[in-house]
This record gives structure tokens, C-alpha cells and sequence, in this order.
């Protein structure tokens, strides 16, 4: 499997400390930035674990599918972290990018699984899988971003103005 190295996932946990400088220092805003600060945290080492993996080694399928396991299960609790109601409106629909982030590790976890445990290599579970991890991995950054108060862009991001929404 190849993982490339991501700096933005670096750079969002860099950044994670003044993410919320603007939320105040209620308890809810404490949580959601400790969970948040735990959940790039773990990532950064789960992306550094894919990337120490020696894919010739003996166990590097154990490995690999171990490490993935172990993001499907972090993804998760990103998913459940509440955006505390004050920050809600500035940080646009993280909750939701949350959810879809943690559905597409976990369905690429299956996938490798799958690809991986069948009695032939699968590779077109192995090309679903890794489209499904790039996605995650893309969500998770917009979310980095929009915590931080900015927008993503991009040629596949479409930004509906909150007026617009509204109706």
C-alpha cells in the first residue's frame, strides 16, 4: 500500500491550538478542542505508523490492516465529538463532514479487508479502498480548515452561501 505523506493532517494538528481562540473558555469549547486535538493527534500517528510500515515484511498485511482498523475506530469518535452550538455557525456543517469522513475510513478499511482475506488479491477492492481513504482523509482537512475560520477550495468544493441555504 502506498500512503503518502500528508503535511496538511501536520499542519492541522499544528494549527489545532488556535483553532478555537474564538470560542471562549466554556467547558464545551474545552472538550471540543481536547477531542479535536486527540483526534489529530492520533491521526498524525496513525499516518506516520502506515508510513513506517515495511510493506515486505512478513506481517505487513496484519500491520497495514491493523493500523486502518485503528483510524475507522478514530474516524468514529471524530464523528461523535458535538461542535459546541456557539461555534456552530462558525464552522459550517463540520458535523457533517465528520460523518462522512469516519463512513468512507470505514468502508475503506472493509475494503482492504476484503481485498486482503479473499483467496486472490483483489484489485479493484484495493483501487475502492484507497478512494474511499483519500476521501476521509480530504474531509478531515476541511475540516482543519474551516476550524481554523477559513473556506476550503477546490475544483470538487461547492460553497452554498448560508442565506442560500436557508431556503
Amino acid at each position: 500500500m502506498n500512503m503518502k505523506k500528508n503535511p496538511r493532517i501536520v499542519l492541522g494538528a499544528v494549527c489545532l491550538s488556535a483553532i478555537c481562540m474564538g470560542c471562549g473558555s466554556d467547558a464545551q469549547s474545552t472538550a471540543f478542542h481536547d477531542e479535536m486535538e486527540r483526534f489529530y493527534e492520533g491521526l498524525t500517528d496513525s499516518v506516520n505508523t502506515l508510513e513506517t510500515i515495511d510493506p515486505s515484511s512478513e506481517n505487513a498485511e496484519d500491520q497495514i490492516l491493523g493500523e486502518l482498523d485503528e483510524m475507522s475506530e478514530l474516524f468514529e469518535r471524530l464523528s461523535n465529538i458535538e461542535v459546541p452550538p456557539k461555534m456552530a455557525d462558525r464552522v459550517g456543517n463540520v458535523d457533517e463532514l465528520a460523518d462522512d469522513a469516519a463512513a468512507y475510513m470505514k468502508e475503506a478499511s472493509r475494503l482492504y479487508h476484503n481485498a486482503w482475506h479473499n483467496a486472490e488479491y483483489d484489485g479493484q477492492a484495493v483501487q475502492a479502498a484507497q478512494e474511499n481513504y483519500t476521501r476521509a482523509m480530504e474531509l478531515v482537512n476541511y475540516i482543519a480548515i474551516l476550524l481554523q475560520g477559513r473556506v476550503p477550495e477546490g475544483d470538487n468544493i461547492t460553497v452554498i452561501p448560508e442565506e442560500e441555504n436557508a431556503n
